[in-house]
C-alpha cells in the first residue's frame, strides 16, 4: 500500500488560521455594557457591621481589576469577624489565578483542606471550594467562587473556558471572585456555619450589586 504525503499546505494554513484566532480572541478590544459598582454593596447588612480594609496600590497593581472590594463584617459575635474580597473584571478579561491554595502558601499559611461545597447565593445553593489554613496557632475557613450575571462557577479551569468563551461575543457582566475568610475559634464546622448564615442575608445585596439591580432594597436594615 502507498503511503500518502501528508498536505503540508493544509496543515500550514491550518496552523495559521489557529494562531489568527487565538490572537483574535485574546486581543480583540472588550466592549462593555457594565461594570458591577462594588461600593453600593451595604455596609450595613442584618446583624453584621462591615468596614472597608485599605487596599495597597502594589496589590491593586498585582490584582489588575476593575473594581476591588475588601471589607470586614462583624456580627453578635466579634470573634468571627467575616472577611470579603471581590475582585470584578469586565468580561473577557484574565488574571483570576490569585486563589487562596495559591496566595496563602506565598503569605506562610499551610493548605490543610480543599473540597468543593454548597453555598447560599441569591436565593439557591451553588458550589463553592472550600479551603482551610494554618499559620501558627491560627486558623481560617476560606470559600470562593465565582460569579457573572446568573452564572456561578467553584471550578477555577472551567471559568476560566468561560470566560475565554465570553469574547466572542458580547456579555453584559463581568466576572467576579467572590471570597470570604473567617478565624476557626472551636470548630470549622461552626466557623462554616458563621459563614452560611452571613450569605444567607448578604448574598442577595451582593448578587443584585453583580447585576446592576438595587442592593439597598435587598439587605436587611
Amino acid at each position: 500500500m502507498d503511503k500518502q504525503t501528508p498536505n503540508y499546505k493544509l496543515v500550514f494554513v491550518l496552523l495559521l488560521l489557529g494562531s489568527v484566532l487565538t490572537y483574535w480572541a485574546r486581543f480583540k478590544p472588550v466592549r462593555v455594557l457594565f461594570t458591577a459598582p462594588l461600593d453600593k454593596f451595604p455596609k450595613r447588612i442584618g446583624q453584621w457591621q462591615g468596614h472597608d480594609e485599605p487596599i495597597e496600590k502594589s496589590i491593586r497593581d498585582v490584582m489588575n481589576a476593575d473594581k476591588l472590594l475588601s471589607r470586614t463584617y462583624v456580627g453578635s459575635d466579634p470573634d468571627y469577624p467575616i472577611g470579603v474580597w471581590i475582585v470584578y473584571r469586565k468580561f473577557g478579561r484574565r488574571d483570576f489565578a490569585h486563589r487562596p491554595e495559591m496566595c496563602y502558601p506565598a503569605s506562610g499559611w499551610e493548605i490543610t483542606k480543599k473540597c468543593y461545597i454548597k453555598l447560599p447565593y441569591d436565593g439557591r445553593e451553588v458550589d463553592a471550594v472550600e479551603v482551610v489554613a494554618t499559620r501558627d496557632f491560627d486558623t481560617q475557613v476560606i470559600v470562593y467562587w465565582f460569579a457573572s450575571g446568573e452564572r456561578t462557577e467553584a471550578n477555577f479551569a472551567k471559568q476560566q473556558i468561560i470566560m475565554a468563551l465570553d469574547r466572542l461575543r458580547t456579555q453584559k457582566y463581568g466576572w467576579a471572585f467572590i471570597r470570604l475568610n473567617i478565624p476557626v475559634v472551636d470548630t470549622e464546622e461552626n466557623a462554616l456555619r458563621q459563614i452560611r448564615d452571613f450569605l444567607s442575608a448578604a448574598s442577595t445585596p451582593l448578587a443584585r450589586v453583580l447585576k446592576g439591580t438595587d442592593a439597598s432594597s435587598a439587605s436587611a436594615q
